[in-house]
Order: structure tokens, then sequence, then C-alpha cells
């Protein structure tokens, strides 16, 4: 359930939105290992993003030992392109598991369409429905699956809970990816990346049971 103690305690870890867009800019073209003050500021960012990850719950995609979390809203033209890349990356790199963490927050039915995959009887068969048919033509389309009719009460609790971890640490720009790097410490970014950086980033990703959460299971019983 939505905390709100815990939603005011990420709050008060807050960084100011310059420094978030400095640290986003930084990133676009930074190792995994760089050793820089931003550098090293973004590392907390990434440790409070994983210790906030055992509030959110996923979409669980492969079975690997290297575990990713990225953030997305089914809407987000910048997710799908990311999403289209792990997609090819995966098939090098097997020991992947992505694990989908479902927002509302771009366009008007953005809400509607994440409740969708989540309220489906099988949501990773339904979040592969919006990204494979995910269109550009206009901002009525995007995400490629039909929005839910209603949003029930479980599934804007998860929506709002996913939200607020991003929100407690004052990150706006999706999709946001968090994983435990070979370094030992927890490793983030934000944004659009080529498919040739992300080759390069997630070679770093370490295997283990890293971050937290829960699985959203779907509702086999509607």
């Amino acid at each position: 359930m939505f905390d709100h103690h815990l939603h005011r305690s990420r709050q008060l870890r807050l960084i100011p939105f310059w420094a978030s867009m400095l640290l986003t800019l930084f990133l676009f073209n930074a190792p995994v290992n760089a050793q820089t003050p931003t550098a090293a500021q973004d590392r907390v960012v990434a440790q409070n993003l994983m210790n906030d990850l055992v509030d959110s719950s996923w979409i669980k995609d492969g079975n690997g030992s290297k575990i990713v979390y990225l953030f997305f809203d089914p809407n987000c033209p910048y997710c799908h392109h990311v999403f289209d890349s792990l997609m090819k990356i995966r098939k090098e790199m097997p020991d992947l598991q992505f694990r989908w963490i479902p927002l509302g927050m771009l366009g008007s039915n953005s809400s509607a369409k994440a409740a969708a995959i989540i309220q489906a009887p099988d949501p990773l068969k339904a979040f592969m429905t919006n990204e494979k048919n995910y269109g550009f033509l206009n901002s009525d389309t995007g995400g490629g699956i039909a929005p839910a009719k209603q949003v029930d009460a479980a599934s804007k609790t998860i929506l709002d809970e996913n939200l607020s971890i991003l929100q407690g640490q004052n990150l706006y720009g999706i999709p946001v990816v968090v994983f435990q790097a070979d370094d030992g410490k927890p490793f983030y970014f934000s944004g659009q990346r080529s498919e040739a950086q992300l080759r390069e980033i997630l070679a770093h990703v370490d295997a283990g049971s890293f971050g937290g959460g829960q699985p959203i299971k779907g509702q086999q019983n509607k």
C-alpha cells in the first residue's frame, strides 16, 4: 500500500532540479566507473533508488541473474526506443533480467494504459503488446494497448508508489534505469541511449538479488 510516511521521508532526500538535469547530461557519455564529483553524487542517488525499490511493483521479463529495473510510461517514446534496443541486446546477453516498473505520468491516458497492463491476466504479455504495437503518429497514439476502462484501487496504489520513488529523488525524465554495477555500487541513468551505449553500460551489470519489490502477477480471476 502507498505509505505517506515513506513518501515524506523520500521527499527529504530531494536534490535540486538543476542538479538532476546536470546529472542526466553528464551520464549521457559517462562510463559506469567514472570518478568525478558529479558521478559520485549520482551514485548516491542510485543507492537511494536501489533502497526504495523495496516498495516498487514490476513486471518480470526473463530469468537471468543480472537484474535491471526500468521505470517506464506506456506512452513514452524514449522508453520504447530503449525497449527495442534491449530486446536486441538480450539476444547477446541472455543473463539479463528486466523488471519493468509502470508509471502513468505523460499522456492523458497513460495511467489507464498502465492499468490495462497491470490488470491484465498476463501483465508481461500485455506489456509486450503495448511496446510491439507502439505508434508515433500523434499525441493520441503512443503505447499500443487499449486503455483500461477503469483504473482500480490496486492499480492506482501501484502507480502512485512507483512514481513516488522517482519523485523522492526529484527525477522526472524517463526511462529511469537502475542496477547493481560490477564495481559493487548501484548505478542509474535516465533518458534515451543508443543501442551501442546501452550495450556498453549493461556490460557492467552485476549478478545477484539486488533491489527488491513485488512482481505484478495480473488478475487471473477477471
